[in-house]
């Protein structure tokens, strides 16, 4: 399988031009359509939120054609409740969606401010290649996280980040350890720094000539 982690603002253009590469997957970063609205206390930001289903990822599942996509999507529920809600879909079709649970408060990450903990289970779904979750935002360094996924029996994680350089050491390193921990493949989408990918012995893997990874 050939994986695309893309980290362009301008998802319109790098969806499809990653499918034009090969890509069969195509992962994006956290707050995968708007811009990472918690990076300051400016309400403003709530105004990049879609109704869900959102139609943003909609159009980029449409952009990939018969890609799989990996994306999130910042919604509004109405009344004031906001969630990111991530999701994995083929076409029209979506196998797997959840909310971050686990939402950021320290400086320039004021996601309190901005969107409500996510309640349901994380999810998990069967495709060709294994079982695969989702897992954006704070939850990529929540151990507990992990463990529930391996413990479902994830084989695949695919993550999106909204993270500058500091913090998106601390997630690589977490993500590394939990892939050994639990004999996982992860794949994490990156909106500043490019993105990473781990085999289950917890070992980086390499992007190709054509910045693809190959699985």
């Amino acid at each position: 399988m050939r994986v695309a982690l893309l980290s362009a603002p301008d998802w319109r253009e790098a969806v499809p031009a990653a499918r034009e590469r090969g890509a069969e997957l195509i992962c994006l970063p956290h707050l995968s359509f708007s811009p990472y609205v918690a990076e300051a206390r400016d309400r403003d930001g709530l105004e990049h939120a879609e109704r869900p289903p959102s139609r943003s990822f909609r159009d980029a599942a449409a952009l990939a054609g018969d890609a799989w996509l990996a994306a999130s999507a910042y919604e509004s529920e109405g009344e004031g409740v906001f969630y990111v809600t991530a999701r994995l879909a083929r076409g029209d079709a979506i196998f797997a969606s959840y909310r971050q649970r686990h939402v950021e408060a320290a400086p320039g990450r004021y996601e309190q401010m901005f969107w409500s903990p996510g309640h349901d289970p994380f999810a998990i779904t069967e495709c060709a290649w294994g079982r695969t979750a989702l897992l954006v935002g704070l939850d990529l360094r929540t151990p507990a996280a992990w463990a529930e996924l391996a413990a479902r029996g994830a084989q695949l994680v695919l993550g999106g980040a909204s993270e500058p350089a500091e913090p998106w050491a601390a997630t690589r390193r977490v993500a590394a350890g939990m892939a050994a921990a639990y004999g996982m493949t992860v794949l994490i989408a990156n909106r500043s720094e490019p993105g990473a990918a781990f085999d289950p012995s917890g070992a980086e893997l390499a992007r190709g000539d054509d910045t693809l990874f190959e699985l």
